[in-house]
């Protein structure tokens, strides 16, 4: 059954995830932590709040998890003059925080949403295993091998793990088409390795090999800036699919 409150979600985010071309994005992300459920979510850069929001609200469906969001809020000025029409006079508070504090009890998601005001790096951990981690921070090569790095020695047994715009950065791009299979080879290459901090490499390696990776390149028709998504998905390598069910 879908919950009414995605009915105001939707005309919210219609107005403001625009600005970051993240309108189709936040509801296709709903979709899937509805499908998967994760527990431990975790959002590098915020945005104006509309991804986080609609995670929040699968989470609240689901009935178990929590959502973790960053971002220091160095743009919210100039995104509030830049961009005021896409904003209810209810919405246009000139501090980021009290603009989290009012969406939040406006919609209701206080209790599975918390916001870490930081800049990055260095990078936060919820301190437990991440299921879904969403970068919409940076996404040059570096930047992914410096998140990469800090976060796979984090991250869950199967979930995913989504770089913002990479797809359409050819260096980037690039990068990830010669990463993952090395990942699937259960290899790290060297420029990852190099980057980890140094109690998490074999244990890393380790989880590298039990796992299988895949690597699919979510690219909008719409023709704009801000228009992809890398998605990395990772599961324990098997014969049966990810999540296991029944046969039939």
């Amino acid at each position: 059954m879908i919950a009414p409150e995605t009915g105001r979600l939707k005309l919210f985010s219609d107005r403001v995830a625009g600005i970051y071309g993240s309108e189709d994005w936040c509801v296709w992300l709903y979709a899937l932590a509805k499908m998967q459920r994760p527990k431990v979510i975790l959002e590098l850069g915020s945005g104006t709040f509309a991804t986080a929001l609609w995670l929040a609200q699968a989470v609240k469906e689901n009935g178990a998890g929590h959502v973790w969001t960053v971002d220091d809020g160095r743009h919210w000025s100039s995104i509030l003059a830049k961009e005021p029409e896409a904003f209810l006079p209810e919405e246009r508070h000139e501090r980021f925080e009290d603009y989290f504090r009012y969406l939040v009890g406006a919609f209701e998601l206080e209790a599975q949403i918390t916001w870490l005001p930081q800049a990055m790096p260095p990078f936060p951990s919820p301190g437990e295993p991440i299921d879904l981690l969403f970068s919409d921070f940076q996404h040059g090569p570096d930047n992914i091998l410096d998140i990469l790095a800090f976060y796979l020695p984090r991250l869950t047994e199967a979930g995913s793990l989504f770089i913002d715009s990479a797809p359409t950065h050819f260096a980037s791009y690039a990068m990830l088409e010669i990463l993952v299979p090395l990942l699937q080879a259960g290899k790290i290459p060297a420029r990852l390795w190099d980057r980890m901090e140094l109690p998490h490499r074999e244990p890393t390696l380790e989880w590298v090999r039990r796992r299988s990776f895949q690597l699919v390149h979510l690219v909008e028709a719409k023709q704009r800036a801000q228009n992809s998504t890398a998605w990395l998905r990772f599961w324990p390598a098997d014969v049966r699919p990810w999540p296991k069910a029944a046969f039939h």
